[in-house]
């Protein structure tokens, strides 16, 4: 058992390295949008914002990214995603699929999500993913399942505030993290949010802090600019987001580059790594 243990921690620990997926939308905000009511973000954020929807959507996503080393180029990480989304009054869900590589790392994720009212201007939604990671170094597998559960609350037509909680059931070492955030429209085309958070099962919480800033600006009446910039002490990373959305009733395109960094430290043996991806999305609403 001790022996199976220690593996299985193993694992996990190396299998961290590889980042959560994030949509377009998301990389551009450098990840923020807890507290926002977003459509596809739901599947892979916060689940509860897509009751807040009545139409269906269809979203394909796919990254490209460079990664150094101490200045050594790596494999380049790449990523792929679709969202298959139906609004309901009463009951919205998503289906998601996510295949991903980077470093040593392959991940393929299956994810559905159930968002519904729980009261006015409130909702709580729940996301189940089915996970499946390869180790191509020495070719081990890990399949394990993951819940997702969040809260939103929009407190009037300009504010909103959410709660998420991941694996609250800690079905994965090293990935349980509560978050809050907030979205507030400044003025009627610059919109800001704040997340902030982190791992509330450590003992020293202070080490694992995340936080995540972002804007967004109305260009004309169908472009939107967004900048986002976040610290994240859990994974000892820090970076910032832009990119560029082109919105329509019934057909979206966004853009998005995201910069994530993290330093030297030879007291835990950590090296200089740079991650530089450049994300595409088109979304088709029905």
């Amino acid at each position: 058992m001790s022996a199976l243990f220690l593996s299985t921690s193993g694992l996990s620990i190396a299998q961290a390295k590889i980042h959560e997926f994030e949509t377009t939308h998301l990389k551009s905000t450098a990840g923020t949008g807890v507290g926002s009511i977003l459509t596809e973000e739901s599947a892979f954020l916060n689940p509860a914002p897509l009751a807040f929807f009545s139409t269906s959507t269809f979203y394909f996503q796919k990254d490209s990214a460079k990664l150094t080393e101490n200045n050594v180029a790596q494999p380049k990480p790449k990523s792929l995603g679709f969202v298959l989304a139906d609004g309901n009054p009463s009951l919205s869900g998503s289906l998601s699929y996510v295949d991903q590589e980077e470093e040593n790392i392959k991940r393929k994720r299956w994810g559905l999500s159930m968002s519904g009212p729980i009261a006015d201007k409130s909702a709580m939604g729940v996301s189940v993913r089915q996970s499946k990671d390869e180790n191509t170094t020495d070719k081990s597998v890990q399949k394990y399942y993951q819940t997702v559960i969040g809260v939103t609350h929009s407190i009037d037509e300009k504010f909103s505030m959410g709660i998420v909680a991941y694996d609250p059931f800690q079905s994965k070492a090293h990935e349980t993290k509560g978050l809050i955030g907030f979205q507030y429209i400044l003025l009627t085309y610059i919109t800001a949010s704040l997340d902030f958070g982190g791992d509330y099962t450590s003992d020293e919480i202070s080490k694992t802090l995340i936080y995540k800033g972002a804007l967004q600006v109305k260009v004309l009446d169908d472009f939107y600019l967004r900048f986002g910039g976040f610290k994240d002490k859990l994974r000892a990373e820090k970076g910032n987001g832009f990119g560029l959305s082109w919105i329509q009733p019934r057909l979206s395109f966004e853009f998005a580059m995201k910069n994530t960094s993290k330093d030297k430290d030879l007291s835990i043996n950590q090296n200089e790594t740079k991650l530089k991806e450049t994300s595409l999305a088109v979304s088709i609403r029905f």
